[in-house]
C-alpha cells in the first residue's frame, strides 16, 4: 500500500487539511506546492481510489488462479491416491473418515489440517470426511495459518 502514496497525494492530503482545518503545511508540502502548484485534491483521491481498486482486482485474480492451481493439484493427488491404493475416491474418503473419528478430539484438528496441506483436500471435501460444517473447517484452518488459498481450498 505504501507505493500508492505519491508525493502529489501527500501534498493533496496536507493541502486538504490546510483548507478544512487551517493546519499548518509541512515544509516538504510547501516545497512541493512551490515546484508543482496547488494539488488537485479530487484528482489525487480519484487516482488513489483507482489504484486501490486495481490492487484489489489483482489480489482477487491471483487468489482465483491459486484456487484453480490447487484444484488441479488436488485432482492429481486424488487420482494418484486412487491408483496407488486401488480404491475409488468414496472408499478413500471413508478410510479418512474412519481415521478422523478414531482420533482423540485434540488430534482431529491436526489431522484435518494435515489432509488440507498434504493431500490438498478442499474445505468442501473435508466437510464430507469430518462431518463438520464449512465455517467450522475454515475456522480450524484459519487458526492454523489459513487454508491453502483464499477461496477456501
Amino acid at each position: 500500500m505504501a507505493n500508492l502514496l505519491t508525493p502529489a497525494l501527500l501534498a493533496a492530503i496536507d493541502w486538504d487539511e490546510y483548507k478544512r482545518d487551517g493546519r499548518e503545511l509541512p515544509p516538504s508540502t510547501v516545497d512541493w506546492i512551490e515546484q508543482n502548484g496547488k494539488p488537485n485534491i479530487e484528482f489525487e483521491f480519484m487516482v488513489l481510489q483507482k489504484a486501490i481498486e486495481r490492487s484489489e482486482r489483482v489480489r482477487r485474480s491471483k487468489a482465483r488462479l491459486r484456487a484453480l492451481q490447487n484444484q488441479r493439484a488436488f485432482k492429481q493427488k486424488r487420482a494418484e491416491m486412487m491408483k496407488i491404493k486401488g480404491m475409488n475416491w468414496n472408499e478413500i474418503r471413508t478410510e479418512f473418515r474412519k481415521k478422523y473419528q478414531s482420533l482423540p478430539k485434540d488430534r482431529q484438528k491436526t489431522f484435518l489440517v494435515f489432509l488440507n496441506r498434504e493431500y490438498l483436500i478442499p474445505a468442501a471435501e473435508l466437510g464430507v470426511i469430518t462431518g463438520l460444517k464449512d465455517y467450522q473447517i475454515k475456522y480450524i484452518l484459519y487458526k492454523d495459518g489459513g487454508s491453502i488459498d483464499e477461496e477456501g481450498n
